[in-house]
């Protein structure tokens, strides 16, 4: 029996599916097979998978659709191998990346999940890292889900009882990763580990709204294990307000500030989140808000000497730290206006 299973949920994505498949099949690490659960695809998705000829592949079709959610429940609940890794049948895996995963997890029985760096391609383009340590992942699931295409221990499934949700749909993962992490460690590999397909028709594209208030019920999840003491106001607060990257004025801004150290000291009584991590993420998070703020609001038309003086005259300079505030006065010398 293999050791690790991949598990891929499919729906219509026949015109991607093949590139998927072959490249979990041109895995370094070879002791695998590949569980393909298609849910109802009405177009040649399923054609496509069974023509592919490789007797690692394992093909289940539900009778009928159950949804993101609970076909990759019927996944695991078909998984007997030690490991699980996961993966979409629209992405496209490094050759190493089972290797790299299943290493980490053999050298550190600690960690229950681990993940890795991808690059968005498609209709954008981008390189993401997630941050390495547990701590520092930990505290960044406060704001969004910091674990993609894992491999992780099927322990966490049989001796946990954890299942995708599908009234988090279609949030599910980071839902799941939120209630996985509060039992076991997480470790995020700083390398590209695979290729995340971006395309008109993928879910987090076409449920943009709804995945957005998904994604502020998790969060509030999160804030609710971190302590039990936050008011509901405090709560819709944090889901709303403080999480938005956009600061008003100078007094959220301290509202802001304020309701981080609040976090911080109620941590203290449950200790969750190591504190020295909490505290740089909440930081990270109020001065990216501050940056992205002051990009908008004084340098939206472009960089120039008027519009550096604007920023100057806001009070928000001593808040940004010498690092930004360098940044824009370069910036406005170098695209100063005649």
């Amino acid at each position: 029996m293999a050791r690790v299973t991949v598990l891929m949920p499919t729906f219509n994505v026949e015109k991607y599916v093949r590139e998927a498949i072959e490249s979990v099949l041109r895995q370094t690490y070879t002791d695998f097979e590949l569980l393909v659960i298609d849910d109802c695809s009405t177009d040649g998705t399923l054609d496509v998978v069974r023509s592919i000829s490789d007797p690692r592949i394992r093909i289940e079709r539900n009778p009928s659709n159950l949804g993101l959610a609970d076909n990759l429940n019927r996944g695991l609940s078909l998984i007997t191998t030690e490991l699980v890794a996961r993966m979409d049948g629209d992405d496209i895996a490094e050759p190493f990346w089972l290797e790299r995963e299943v290493e980490v997890l053999d050298n550190h029985p600690e960690i229950g999940i681990c993940s890795g760096g991808f690059e968005r391609f498609g209709t954008q383009q981008s390189l993401v890292r997630f941050p390495e340590r547990h701590e520092d992942a930990l505290a960044n699931m406060l704001f969004e889900c910091t674990v993609i295409v894992p491999t992780y221990r099927m322990s966490l499934y049989r001796d946990h009882g954890l299942r995708y949700s599908s009234e988090a749909f279609p949030a599910e993962d980071y839902r799941f990763w939120a209630e996985c992490l509060r039992v076991t460690k997480l470790y995020n590999i700083q390398e590209t580990l695979f290729h995340y397909r971006m395309h008109p028709t993928q879910i987090c594209t076409e449920k943009r709204v709804v995945q957005q208030e998904k994604v502020a019920q998790v969060r509030r999840y999160m804030l609710e294990w971190l302590s039990d003491r936050f008011s509901e106001e405090e709560k819709r607060y944090y889901v709303e307000q403080f999480t938005r990257k956009e600061i008003d004025t100078r007094a959220d801004l301290r509202e802001r500030e304020a309701f981080a150290e609040r976090m911080v000291a109620l941590n203290r009584s449950v200790g969750h989140f190591e504190e020295v991590a909490l505290r740089r993420r909440l930081d990270k998070h109020l001065t990216l808000s501050l940056y992205d703020t002051i990009v908008n609001r004084y340098f939206g038309n472009g960089y120039s000497l008027p519009a550096y003086l604007r920023y100057l005259r806001s009070g928000l300079a001593l808040r940004t730290g010498r690092k930004y505030e360098t940044k824009f006065l370069l910036k406005s010398l170098l695209h100063k206006k005649i």
